[in-house]
């Protein structure tokens, strides 16, 4: 009862403080030229953006598609598009860390190699966007710049790790079947980038059909408001990302009221859209979603028991059978020593 208390009210604070950025960002600005901002867009140029934003859903959905044919042997390929879309609508409106891995349940079947895309594909999500910003940052603070980028060569050096760590007997517990990470995680970057360059053009286009900004310079924009996401102070970057776009694009001479009103534009086509979508899914699928909570729950708890039982059995050198039994998940069998027990009692 307390730890759900405790995550809706950090949902909450999240959501007040993301409300609280957004409106402090809309109340600097001139409200009324970014509303005339909208009015200058050609319609090429916002049709080109719809289908950027079109491209950039396709990329996403076929990153998901990929990692559940590569980890998952149960499945429905008709869920997948419910599943996916619905991942928007658990981003934005589930508490805790429940969130958007609830989408797993709109896919019948085992769940493990499910929980393994699930984790790849939120890993890859995070991972480029550090990678990115620690590589831009010091272009903006250049007196940052060994320390920033020899973090992002051990961030890189990060990726070559990953596969060998996904090896061990822990995470093979959660596998269907043997995986070819190097060739997931290569498939993966390649979708997870194209998603970014989406973003870029996106960008691109909305600002350059009222103001002027090269592509660098976009690029280099677009990392710091993507990467509005790695701050876990609002759900979704809300109220940061534009920010975050204020502040950057203004060293390229683009208005804060223009800044702002393109970067809540995208993340509505880019983002909301899709969550109202989700959100259909949702209620179509409920009885599907019945029982997410309570597995959920009942899955971390065991996670954590195993974690902690293989942390207590290595540091009290425990016995070869009572490894063997905490390798196959299972907890120690403490029947032998009661029974020394209570010889000794006797």
């Amino acid at each position: 009862m307390k730890e759900t208390i405790k995550r809706r009210l950090s949902f909450t604070l999240k959501y007040l403080v993301g409300f609280f950025l957004l409106g402090w960002i809309l109340w600097r600005i001139d409200r009324r030229e970014m509303l005339l901002t909208f009015t200058h867009l050609s319609l090429p140029v916002l049709a080109a953006v719809f289908g950027m934003a079109v491209l950039n859903l396709a990329a996403q959905f076929y990153r998901w598609k990929y990692l559940i044919e590569s980890a998952s042997n149960h499945y429905r390929p008709k869920d997948l598009i419910p599943s996916f879309f619905a991942g928007f609508a658990f981003r934005l409106m589930v508490p805790g860390g429940h969130a958007e891995i609830t989408k797993i349940f709109l896919l019948p079947g085992k769940k493990g190699g499910k929980v393994v895309a699930f984790g790849i594909e939120k890993f890859f999500q995070t991972y480029i966007k550090f990678i990115l910003v620690l590589i831009a940052l010091p272009i903006v603070f250049a007196e940052y710049r060994l320390i920033l980028w020899g973090l992002a060569v051990i961030g890189i050096g990060v990726y070559f790790l990953l596969s060998v760590l996904l090896r061990t007997n822990f995470m093979k517990r959660f596998q269907e079947k043997d995986l070819k990470y190097n060739k997931i995680f290569l498939q993966t970057l390649i979708y997870s980038f194209a998603i970014f360059i989406c973003l870029i053009i996106q960008y691109f286009l909305l600002i350059n059909d009222v103001h002027r900004i090269g592509f660098l310079e976009t690029t280099l924009a677009v990392i710091f408001i993507w990467g509005s996401g790695l701050l876990p102070i609002s759900v979704s970057g809300l109220g940061v990302r534009e920010n975050l776009a204020a502040f950057f694009l203004a060293k390229y001479a683009i208005p804060a009221s223009a800044a702002v009103g393109i970067s809540m534009f995208i993340f509505f086509i880019n983002a909301i859209i899709p969550a109202l979508v989700g959100v259909i899914f949702i209620y179509k699928r409920r009885k599907d979603l019945s029982d997410a909570k309570g597995t959920i729950k009942t899955v971390t708890k065991n996670l954590y028991r195993q974690g902690k039982q293989r942390f207590n059995s290595k540091r009290n050198s425990g016995s070869p059978q009572q490894e063997k039994q905490l390798q196959n998940g299972a907890p120690p069998n403490d029947e032998s020593t009661n029974t020394k027990v209570n010889q000794k009692d006797e």
